[in-house]
């Protein structure tokens, strides 16, 4: 469906009845400390040969059924050694040469880190809709680049990813890497951002846009919150619907995948879901908003989560070719320590979307309300089948949850400077 102002209000009044539904846990970030990474040795390994497979739909988890959400308290915490062991990261270079990392963590006992669990899911399949479709299909060249849908970009490799910093993408690791070794996809990957069109005036000569409050409300319908404020204004419409926006492709400079979704020599086990995420550094920065990363509240504290990717069937299925960014968001349904459950709909290609959740900062003095925040809290990894306690199995899509580690580790690759990464 289009973006119109019909779906619109609908998306209006759910935002508004999911903001008073949160209590005043649920409604504000609460800063938290962090254990903090620092590298202690890399070495250079061979050059990768390009001969991961692409996803199989059917058995990117494994053939095996592992274990439930609810045996995941009976495991045995991990160990600082093994926390260590798979947050230790390979990065392939531009060139094609590639290094591994070892790490260290100081201050555990600053937060509850958890522990990283076994992932209870079987295999995906295709279908990744439930029900009727409750995707939203944004066009409006207004709507498709600007904040939040424009941090949405397009990974080469076939999936979606996040814009977390200006020189930085979060992505499936699956996209990039298959456990073993890297995709032929991998090694030429480059990064799509949506953009309008520069206007030319006669003579080749660039019209700069203009930025700031008066373009956004002469570009039609405003949409804040997705969804919770909806501004009717006609004035400039016919002028920017004429700017359609087109991909600006980036290369990327090097990709860092975490030790954990990486197979060892000899290894038989199937590759880790619950370390499903890559960081892409581009070449150069992109002079765009990007979203904040944060670290994922319990589903107690959660009132919705959203993301907004490429789907395949969707993002080129209308208009003629027009590109086109898919919208949705859901309610969570359950949660492992480093897994979030949901049925949010969506289909290949949303794959490595970055999902995230709203919330007002912490309140300042005079007890003024903080302004409202979206921070990145996961990575939509795909569908799965999940063994339930008491036997059989019911499909989910599965997002991996940002942990504090997995914090401390995605900080550290984006700064480099461990003062930078010690609160969230």
């Amino acid at each position: 469906m289009g973006l119109n102002l019909f779906p619109c209000l609908l998306l209006c009044a759910a935002v508004l009845t999911v903001s008073g539904a949160l209590g005043p846990v649920g409604n504000y970030w609460t800063s938290q400390s962090l254990p903090v990474l620092l590298d202690t040795h890399t070495q250079l390994l061979n050059a990768p040969l390009f001969r991961g497979q692409e996803v199989d739909e059917e058995h990117v988890g494994g053939s095996k059924t592992l274990c439930g959400i609810e045996c995941q308290s009976v495991r045995p915490p991990m160990d600082q050694g093994e926390q260590e062991r798979v947050l230790g990261y390979e990065t392939m270079y531009e060139n094609g040469t590639r290094t591994h990392t070892d790490v260290s963590l100081q201050d555990l006992n600053r937060t509850s880190a958890g522990t990283p669990g076994h992932s209870p899911a079987r295999a995906r399949r295709k279908r990744q809709v439930y029900g009727e479709d409750g995707r939203f299909v944004i066009s409006d060249s207004h709507f498709i680049t600007n904040y939040p849908f424009s941090t949405a970009v397009r990974v080469s490799a076939g999936c979606s990813g996040v814009l977390i910093s200006p020189k930085h993408v979060l992505t499936a690791a699956h996209c990039i890497h298959d456990g073993s070794d890297y995709l032929e996809g991998a090694r030429k990957v480059r990064v799509g951002v949506l953009q309008l069109k520069s206007k030319r005036r006669r003579g080749g000569r660039k019209v700069k846009r203009r930025r700031g409050r008066k373009e956004n409300h002469g570009a039609g319908a405003q949409l804040e919150g997705e969804g919770k404020q909806v501004r009717l204004n006609r004035v400039g419409r016919s002028a920017e619907a004429k700017r359609e926006p087109v991909f600006r492709w980036s290369r990327v400079k090097q990709i860092r995948i975490p030790q954990g979704w990486i197979q060892t020599k000899g290894s038989n086990s199937a590759v880790s879901p619950e370390y499903d995420y890559t960081v892409l550094e581009l070449k150069r920065p992109i002079r765009q908003k990007y979203m904040e990363l944060g670290v994922a509240p319990p589903v107690a504290d959660l009132a919705r989560i959203h993301f907004s990717g490429y789907d395949s069937d969707k993002s080129l299925q209308e208009g003629g070719g027009k590109e086109k960014v898919v919208y949705r968001f859901c309610s969570v349904v359950n949660e492992s320590d480093d897994l979030l459950y949901q049925h949010c709909d969506a289909q290949p290609g949303a794959t490595g979307a970055g999902i995230y959740i709203r919330r007002r900062r912490e309140a300042g003095d005079a007890g003024r309300k903080g302004k409202w925040q979206r921070r990145v809290i996961g990575v939509f990894s795909g569908h799965q089948w999940v063994e339930m306690e008491g036997g059989g199995q019911r499909d989910f899509n599965i997002a991996v949850r940002i942990t504090p580690l997995k914090y401390a580790q995605i900080c550290h690759w984006i700064h480099g400077d461990p003062s930078l990464c010690k609160e969230v």
